[in-house]
């Protein structure tokens, strides 16, 4: 299997480019549906991806090599970019402009069937005449007549039905190639470069600056907020959208991570949930889904009119939740009979939206007592008692305390 990076690196640049097309124009063809689902037919498999990094290493002087790797680095993060930023051609798309080709003789059958049709009649009845001929007194010349007469009939809609029967076996071609590319690759394409990116930054790293040992020993309860600096920081000078600040999503991720979502750190949750690249793909964790639904709920609730169902549908296709389980799901933690676990959920939600300054208190101090759920309880008990007024009182009392 030949493969190279020179081959790939074009591919990719014509990958983007009938993404942006679709993006400014909503403009797509078979063509381009065909051309990705080649694409990733052509470079699915991630072993030889990377082998084909090993030989570009191994034969390529050190600064062609870099120059070549950073290129393909830059457009597989700028696919990334734009199919977690942007909705890219989706199944109905992808249907119509199969469905589109297939039917390219349609016109052209119709019309050449209406031009059998129409041969058919003078046939028929140049064959009875001549057939008939036999039962009445005629002429030699007569019977020679009516014979050409059919003979000539019977060629013309001939001709016109072989010409019928190849413009249906060209589209019986044509329907057999659109059914190998009704699969909608954009999502495994996504996938695949999130992988390419982590074996490109093996080869070409990330020139971004690492804290030190010392940086690392020198964290103290304010990491949240140099969190929140990094990440808003590095989201501004990239020009990228900010749905939700460090602040609220440190709050999230500590609830969230772990329990409804795979484990994951605090700056790639913070770039997923405000829809940037980012090579985690972050993941539900099973029998989550519902809760998980609930939590886009509150987050769409903190956006501005214009961003709520942008950002909605982004995370809905980047967690893969359909939009009708989500309109029949997010109410449920706040159902009239919710189960325990969507109750205790809602209020952990409750406690993150509507009382963040108390509820982020608690966890900058919960190395006393090893427990967030513990803290947590503490924290309802609280909030949805009569002395929330004294609330930060014992909660200072609570957390200053050393545990018996």
């Amino acid at each position: 299997m030949q493969k190279t990076i020179t081959t790939l690196i074009p591919q990719y640049g014509e990958l983007n480019r009938i993404c942006k097309d679709w993006i400014i124009s909503h403009t797509f063809s078979f063509e381009k549906q065909k051309f990705i689902v080649d694409f990733y037919s052509e470079w699915n498999d991630i072993t030889a991806f990377e082998q084909a990094i090993l030989e570009l290493v191994l034969h390529t002087p050190p600064e062609p090599c870099t120059l070549l790797l950073k290129s393909l680095k830059k457009e597989v993060r700028e696919y990334t970019r734009l199919y977690e930023s942007y909705r890219l051609p989706n199944d109905e798309v992808i249907m119509r402009v199969c469905n589109q080709y297939a039917d390219s003789y349609k016109e052209a059958i119709k019309e050449e069937m209406e031009e059998v049709n129409r041969l058919r009649k003078p046939m028929n009845e140049a064959n009875n005449r001549y057939d008939s001929i036999g039962y009445r007194e005629h002429t030699p010349e007569e019977e020679k007549l009516a014979e050409r007469e059919y003979e000539r009939c019977k060629a013309e809609y001939e001709r016109e039905k072989a010409q019928l029967d190849h413009l249906y076996e060209q589209q019986t071609l044509l329907w057999k190639e659109a059914q190998q590319y009704m699969k909608n690759r954009c999502d495994d394409i996504y996938l695949l470069s999130v992988h390419f990116m982590g074996i490109l930054t093996k080869y070409v790293p990330d020139e971004e600056s690492q804290p030190n040992e010392a940086d690392r020993q020198s964290r103290t309860d304010s990491q949240p907020e140099a969190e929140t600096t990094t990440a808003s920081t590095t989201a501004t000078t990239a020009g990228l959208p900010e749905y939700f600040s460090m602040k609220l999503i440190s709050l999230i991720h500590e609830v969230c991570a772990g329990e409804q979502f795979e484990d994951i750190t605090a700056p790639d949750f913070y770039a997923c949930m405000n829809l940037h690249p980012c090579q985690y793909v972050l993941k539900i964790k099973p029998r989550e889904k519902i809760r998980v639904c609930y939590l886009i709920s509150l987050m769409r609730e903190q956006l501005p009119g214009q961003d709520k169902d942008k950002w909605k549908e982004a995370i809905l296709k980047h967690l893969d939740i359909d939009e009708d389980y989500y309109k029949s799901k997010y109410r449920e933690p706040v159902s009239d009979l919710p189960s325990i676990p969507n109750q205790k959920f809602a209020k952990e939600m409750d406690g993150i939206f509507r009382y963040p300054v108390i509820f982020r208190y608690i966890l900058r101090h919960n190395h006393l007592y090893h427990s967030k759920y513990f803290l947590s309880g503490i924290f309802y008990f609280l909030i949805f008692s009569d002395i929330t007024e004294q609330s930060v009182s014992i909660i200072h009392i609570l957390t200053t305390q050393n545990p018996t």
